[in-house]
């Protein structure tokens, strides 16, 4: 299936609001028949770069609608991730950077041809910490 559907990947930069803010994420599709289960993926540390982009696409490639956020969008990295990291001590369940990954899936579920019972997370570095520690409410 990979190979058949890397040549049917389409990919784009869509903005979304978070609150007040507006994010940014890379999404990543297969063409074909629909709805597609999705996947939200939690960039690392270093924000959304070309490995967390290709990331998506492969995604695709096996038949997931793939959304790559960018957590740091308009914002400067170190600030960002002094207040997540305060946050996670301080607001463990209601901070900014929580809200935002709320808002991804949130977003992810409502595109065209994404199936809403079936859409989940994966991160690595700081997404996955974010993840793993359940903070991010998901619909599964």
């Amino acid at each position: 299936m990979s190979e058949r559907m890397s040549m049917f990947i389409s990919t784009g930069v869509h903005v979304f609001p978070s609150g007040d803010n507006q994010l940014e994420a890379y999404l990543a599709q297969p063409a074909g028949p629909r709805p597609l289960p999705a996947v939200v993926i939690i960039h690392e540390l270093w924000g959304p770069n070309d490995n967390i982009r290709d990331i998506a696409r492969r995604f695709a490639t096996e038949g997931y609608v793939a959304l790559a956020v960018d957590l740091f969008a308009g914002r400067n990295r170190a600030i960002c991730l002094f207040t997540f990291f305060r946050g996670m001590v301080a607001q463990p369940f209601n901070h900014q950077g929580i809200q935002d990954l709320r808002a991804a899936p949130d977003y992810l579920s409502q595109q065209p041809g994404v199936d809403a019972a079936r859409v989940g997370a994966i991160g690595f570095c700081m997404g996955a910490a974010s993840r793993l520690h359940g903070r991010v409410r998901m619909i599964a």
